[in-house]
């Protein structure tokens, strides 16, 4: 099983939805270093969403804090033409989570579930002792 990690920083850029010939899509969305933590030199660090996932970045706005959860993935090439092997390696999104200045979520926490009533008289006849 991958590991899963996180990574929090700013939208920078949302990229487009790519189709290809196979009928396989992406799409892209570029954060960089976290609020509060301004550099010289900034880390733009690419996430890819496959497939179904794309739509989780239709609503998504330049300069929003964001969540992301990833997975690493690896895979080797084999250059038909040189014969030489070509090594890539994704950051391939997960799950994305806005937050809000102070670091919550803004997704809605689900409501609790309240335990059934066991106190039902009828249940109570049920029993097998």
């Amino acid at each position: 099983m991958a590991a899963i990690y996180e990574y929090t920083g700013v939208v920078e850029k949302v990229l487009e939805t790519q189709t290809f010939a196979s009928g396989f899509t992406k799409r892209d969305i570029v954060l960089t270093d976290d609020v509060g933590t301004e550099t010289k030199w900034p880390n733009h660090i690419a996430f890819t969403f496959k497939k179904d996932a794309t739509n989780v970045l239709d609503n998504v706005q330049k300069g929003q804090r964001a969540k992301i959860r990833f997975a690493i993935d690896g895979r080797v090439w084999n250059d038909p033409k040189s014969g030489k092997d070509r090594y890539f390696t994704d950051l391939t999104g997960l799950k994305l989570e806005i937050l809000r200045e102070d670091g919550t979520s803004t997704e809605p926490v689900p409501a609790p579930v309240e335990p059934e009533d066991l106190t039902d008289p009828d249940d109570l006849d049920d029993m097998p002792f």
